[in-house]
């Protein structure tokens, strides 16, 4: 794989740590951390890095009429964490993207294995029109902190392919809307990650994944996911009555299981 941000005991000036533990419930039935699991707790980081040190909380944000919404994110895996593996989390600000803020992302386990790292794009949105706002009042500009081996942001457009094999169906549910109102983008995950069978999810490592948040989607709204599997690589599209909701590009290493063993690990 790729480089991974360099891991030091004691967290880095401007950078944001949480300790948390893997539970039974953010686990597949191997053991492993849903990709979908480790967004919900980027997204939980994000809030409280946010609340903590922006200049303003995500409630006074709503309160001005203004969110925080994600566009893009990218994911690298070295391995998926494990259940009741103790993590380290790290969110650090990165230099701004035109108008969209940087954040980039770690886990590590608790030593300083390299698990996960992830870079995403957030636009700052207002609530009525739908579009981009600047900057409001009393919003700290925080310093870019580099962290060696740290992930470049994501990019913006990826080449996907014309045709799909396949197409699936979801409706957006109560439970999916967060709340902005619209369906959360850890569902996103949820969603690819249910298409592919089981073995195929088995014989394959996840090592990447990119999503472009092209459209929100709100409770009821029905979408139609075409995707295709290309050698390693699962494309997805999302559409609705509104056109394109979503995309997402999952890469993938054949290893026949050896992803589901720890190194070292002879039981299996």
């Amino acid at each position: 794989m790729g480089q991974f941000p360099e891991f030091t005991p004691e967290c880095p000036k401007g950078v944001y740590e949480k300790i948390i533990t893997v539970t039974e419930k953010e686990v597949d039935r191997a053991g492993y951390m849903h990709p979908a699991e480790l967004a919900r707790q980027m997204q939980i980081i994000t809030e409280e890095y946010f609340d903590a040190c922006s200049g303003l909380t995500i409630a006074q944000l709503n309160q001005a009429g203004l969110s925080w919404i994600i566009a893009w994110t990218q994911m690298q895996v070295e391995r998926l964490p494990q259940k009741d593996e103790v993590l380290r989390l790290r969110i650090w600000p990165s230099k701004k993207k035109a108008v969209m803020h940087v954040r980039k992302y770690a886990f590590y386990t608790y030593d300083g294995e390299p698990l996960v790292t992830t870079s995403s794009l957030f636009l700052l949105m207002d609530q009525k029109t739908r579009t981009a706002a600047g900057d409001p009042e009393g919003m700290i500009d925080l310093t870019p902190v580099v962290i060696p081996g740290e992930p470049k942001p994501p990019k913006m457009n990826l080449p996907f392919p014309e045709e799909y094999k396949c197409l699936a169906g979801r409706t957006v549910e109560a439970h999916e809307i967060d709340y902005n109102g619209h369906m959360n983008n850890s569902h996103y995950l949820d969603w690819t990650e249910a298409l592919p069978e089981e073995y195929w999810l088995r014989e394959h490592a996840l090592k990447t994944v990119w999503v472009e948040y092209t459209q929100e989607m709100t409770e009821g709204q029905t979408v139609g996911m075409y995707y295709v599997l290309d050698q390693d690589c699962l494309y997805v599209k999302g559409v609705s009555a509104n056109g394109q909701s979503f995309r997402v590009l999952a890469t993938c290493e054949a290893d026949g299981g050896a992803h589901l063993r720890l190194p070292g690990d002879r039981s299996a």
